[in-house]
């Protein structure tokens, strides 16, 4: 093999590394994400009771305003009955209290089923909350474990860089260029093995004569499919 290719390869082999070390770190954002996520569901749920209970308060608050109100009334119609002089008006004034009274019982029952419905809210609250903290604490391990992994990968990139920056400062620059031109071109390699007279970067059969090339090791022999330089 080549002295040269012997080199490329080295360079070939921390370039890949480099460019899985980006994907790694492009995907990271996106992992994050993904996990932020799974709080949304468990966050809606426990707004959504919130919310409910809240409504659930004000219609408590709102039926106990209206038996004041009706006590209110009650009252006033006792003192008018008691003034009164009239039959009449005091069967009326009869009618009267107990036509607000019903009104009060119906209402009390009313409150009675928002206060019930307020404590089942509340024990759904409690789950909801549980369950969010519970997916909170997963999620931020996660994220912690992610953060951990782009540390890593991000001393590992710059360490794998530097060792690429000196390699390539020992080949010939014209080369170097050849190279770069195809590894990017190829997505990942520029250089593959000539097997049984087939290159295992495209798969395709070469030439006698660039299979002969390859062989001897005198010069760099190119595929002739795909281009990239061979080596066997």
């Amino acid at each position: 093999m080549l002295p040269q290719i012997e080199q490329l390869l080295v360079i070939q082999d921390r370039d890949q590394k480099i460019l899985a070390l980006k994907s790694d770190l492009e995907r990271l954002p996106h992992e994050e994400e993904n996990a932020k996520l799974r709080l949304v569901g468990d966050r809606t749920s426990k707004e959504k009771i919130e919310q409910e209970i809240k409504e659930n308060e004000v219609a408590i608050k709102s039926l106990e305003l209206e038996i004041e109100t009706r006590r209110d009334t009650i009252s006033k119609l006792k003192v008018q009955q008691f003034e009164t002089r009239k039959n009449d008006e005091y069967q009326a004034l009869s009618h009267e209290i107990e036509r607000y009274q019903a009104d009060i019982t119906s209402l009390e029952d009313n409150e009675i089923e928002l206060m019930e419905g307020g404590e089942k809210l509340s024990a759904e609250l409690s789950q909801a909350t549980e369950t969010l903290q519970s997916t909170q604490d997963i999620v931020d391990k996660e994220i912690k474990i992610l953060n951990e992994r782009r540390t890593h990968c991000n001393n590992l990139l710059n360490e794998t860089s530097k060792e690429r920056k000196t390699m390539a400062s020992t080949v010939d620059p014209d080369l170097l260029n050849e190279f770069e031109r195809i590894f990017s071109s190829k997505k990942g390699d520029a250089i593959a093995e000539l097997d049984k007279g087939v290159c295992k970067g495209c798969h395709m059969k070469v030439t006698p004569a660039t299979a002969a090339a390859a062989r001897a090791s005198k010069k760099i022999a190119h595929c002739d499919q795909c281009g990239r330089m061979l080596y066997t």
